[in-house]
């Protein structure tokens, strides 16, 4: 259940890397504010599709062990770290989603 939570972790981190070069500088337009340092992230830009393409690989992972394989055991820890792992998948999906649209969202709204 560890390597469910851990993939799961993984591909909420690697669509925020996917997302870091566009979501801290709409973040400080929203606010009114500008941070010149974030533009230092543009690099990150280039690694976007392999980013994306790692998180979608840890999520699918993840699905197969948290909906697919039968648990090890009907135990009570089991289950709730079972309800954890699930959680931690959950988000990491929506995360995913939301780096993978951010682009275009933040072109729709300022384009």
């Amino acid at each position: 259940m560890k390597q469910a939570k851990y993939t799961g972790l993984g591909s909420i981190i690697a669509s925020f890397l996917a997302a870091s070069c566009c979501v801290g500088p709409a973040i400080f337009v929203v606010f009114g504010t500008s941070a010149g340092f974030f533009s230092k992230l543009s690099f990150l830009d280039k690694y976007r599709p392999y980013l994306l393409g790692a998180a979608f690989v840890m999520l699918g992972y993840s699905f197969v062990n948290l909906y697919i394989r039968k648990p090890s055991c009907d135990c009570a820890e089991d289950i709730r770290n079972r309800k954890i792992a699930r959680g931690i998948f959950w988000v990491g999906l929506v995360a995913v989603l939301f780096s993978l649209s951010f682009k275009k969202v933040i072109l729709w709204l300022y384009g």
